[in-house]
């Protein structure tokens, strides 16, 4: 593109009209700034590069994080060879290196204001540090038992969040030291978890799991959510939504999907373009507006890659009611109603097998990029998600036992022995079932939330299958990626205005939008016409010599940033002319 073409779409941005209604203080129509965001994106190039000098300091390995100050005046790049590296954006010099930043390798960066920021990284810590003075961090945080691989910062309560691989999510008050450690709290817990982002409001929390969940929590109060999602566990959750057979252990935690209610109201999105089973969300960025959810997913036995975009935006509608499976068969007439008391208690094998912090993890693995980044369940996410697996299904199989049971108005003769297995498993059946009348019966089932005692009662028809909350179609915009490097995350990213997504592309990068005219995503939900492919920007820029695997727009510039396996750095702008790289 041309000074000449630039000139005349700028022009046409600011008309004498526009600047007449500026002027006045009226809302700029929609899609009045698209020529302005076409003109630019469509003419980014690479300015600058910059890579290690292996003669005077030593080389960082792969950069598999980079984040900009709020400001934007700062860069910094979280490296695998345990290094930080800091550049000023403007003229693409380095001004502070960080040689031993952690024992491991660094994953991600989260500047909390102006002059301080977080990092994490695979030694388990998190470190605290200050611009003003890189000699020292200011101090670590520990907590974490495996990997630790993602930071947020809430600026509403002024928390600092951090997810890792043990499948915790923890809050640490950065205002309140202690002698030993700063006061923190560990506010959910589930196996699998992959990344955990804030909305920039702090309104939000969206989880993605390797088991191919996007997970939602409108309404977000930190200082509950630990009370609120007490043993909740997402995939014994999906597992009942997919069988569509009720689990009582996850059903109980059903009132979390209400759409009344006022905090911490949970979400799931699991939908995703045909071919894509989106087996492992390894990647996840929030909206600059808070408004969705842009991912990066492998399918299957690693066969397709995809990005794709999901709305979180919650509904203003009526509150919804659980959707019956249609697919159930009719009951049958005269079949009586009942009324099942179910009395929770904590499970043996629940209570052996839930998380703790004092409880021995096994070693993690070989360091390095491959390890590092791998989109693989750790082996405790996979023994957690087997013990969920194995709990459902005595579960069902409890259910159904005590349905013939009534449905046929008498005990059998091996009762005793099922009473025995059920002890074992943790799942007791009725103690006495001589003279109870069925709309009486009472039966035990494990809680997951390890308090005392307490009463559920669900309602239900013998002969025909419960109602089981069904999930809402969120997925906006998609496109299939090329799939290279297999077992490495790829962060990608938003630009400042939200238009425009930057895809890591083998050994480059390629831009992406909703359309070609770069528009604003919509506020509604998906409309009828079902999600839609996203359109690339541009051309594809293979400028690195190596996968990359990390990518950032600057939030004051139009500037953008990637990084690649091989510790190269190339900064890219709008550009006309000749190219001066």
């Amino acid at each position: 593109m041309g000074n000449r073409d630039i000139f005349n779409s700028r022009n046409s941005a600011f008309s004498p009209h526009r600047l007449r209604d500026w002027e006045m203080g009226f809302q700029k129509p929609i899609g009045a700034d698209d020529a302005m965001a076409k003109s630019l994106y469509c003419g980014m190039k690479p300015i600058a590069s910059w890579e290690s000098d292996n003669t005077r300091t030593p080389p960082t390995g792969g950069v598999f994080n980079l984040e900009f100050s709020p400001d934007g005046s700062l860069l910094v790049a979280a490296c695998e060879k345990k290094s930080l590296q800091i550049f000023d954006p403007l003229t693409h010099q380095r001004t502070h290196c960080v040689t031993e930043a952690h024992s491991d390798c660094v994953n991600c960066v989260k500047f909390l204001d102006a002059r301080m920021f977080a990092t994490c990284s695979d030694d388990t810590t998190v470190a605290l540090w200050d611009v003003r003075n890189m000699k020292k961090k200011i101090r670590s945080l520990l907590g974490h038992l495996r990997w630790v691989k993602s930071i947020e910062f809430s600026v509403k309560d002024k928390l600092l969040v951090t997810s890792g691989l043990d499948g915790s999510i923890y809050t640490w008050d950065i205002n309140s030291y202690t002698e030993c450690n700063l006061v923190y709290q560990r506010v959910f817990h589930t196996s699998s978890l992959m990344r955990c982002r804030l909305s920039p409001d702090a309104r939000k929390m969206v989880l993605c799991t390797t088991g191919g969940l996007i997970i939602i929590i409108h309404d977000l109060n930190l200082s509950t959510l630990a009370q609120d999602l007490h043993g909740f566990k997402p995939n014994l959750y999906k597992l009942m939504q997919m069988s569509k057979q009720l689990i009582p252990i996850a059903a109980m935690y059903d009132h979390l999907f209400d759409s009344t209610r006022k905090e911490n109201r949970i979400e799931f999105v699991s939908d995703f373009p045909d071919g894509n089973d989106a087996e492992v969300i390894s990647a996840l960025q929030i909206h600059p507006q808070g408004w969705s959810a842009l991912s990066r997913n492998l399918s299957h036995e690693d066969r397709s890659e995809w990005t794709c975009i999901h709305d979180i935006q919650p509904e203003d509608a009526c509150p919804t009611k659980p959707t019956r499976d249609t697919s159930a068969p009719p009951p049958r007439r005269n079949m009586r109603r009942f009324r099942l008391h179910l009395r929770l208690r904590p499970s043996r094998t629940e209570t052996a097998a839930a998380p703790s912090e004092a409880d021995p993890e096994p070693e993690p693995g070989p360091s390095g990029a491959a390890a590092s980044a791998t989109s693989r369940l750790s082996p405790q996410g996979l023994s957690s998600i087997q013990n969920d697996l194995w709990e459902a299904s005595i579960t069902v199989k409890q259910n159904r036992m005590l349905q013939d049971i009534y449905s046929r108005g008498q005990v059998r003769r091996n009762f005793n022995m099922q009473r025995i297995t059920g002890i074992n498993t943790g799942i007791t059946p009725p103690s006495t079932l001589r003279a109870r009348h069925p709309r009486d019966s009472t039966f035990t089932t494990p809680s997951t939330s390890g308090h005392y005692p307490r009463e559920v009662i669900i309602d239900k028809c013998v002969s025909s299958k419960p109602f089981i909350r069904q999930n809402k179609d969120r997925l906006l915009y998609y496109i299939e990626e090329t799939n290279e490097g297999r077992g490495f995350i790829k962060e990608l990213c938003y630009s400042a205005d939200g238009r425009i997504v930057c895809s890591p592309f083998g050994c480059g990068m390629r831009l992406l939008a909703l359309n070609q005219q770069c528009s604003e995503l919509p506020h509604l939900v998906q409309d009828s016409s079902g999600p839609r492919v996203m359109t690339e920007v541009g051309q594809s820029l293979g400028i690195h010599q190596d996968l990359v695997v990390s990518s950032r727009f600057s939030p004051r510039y139009h500037m953008l940033v990637t990084g690649c396996l091989d510790g190269k750095i190339v900064w890219y702008q709008p550009y006309s002319g000749e190219d001066l790289y």
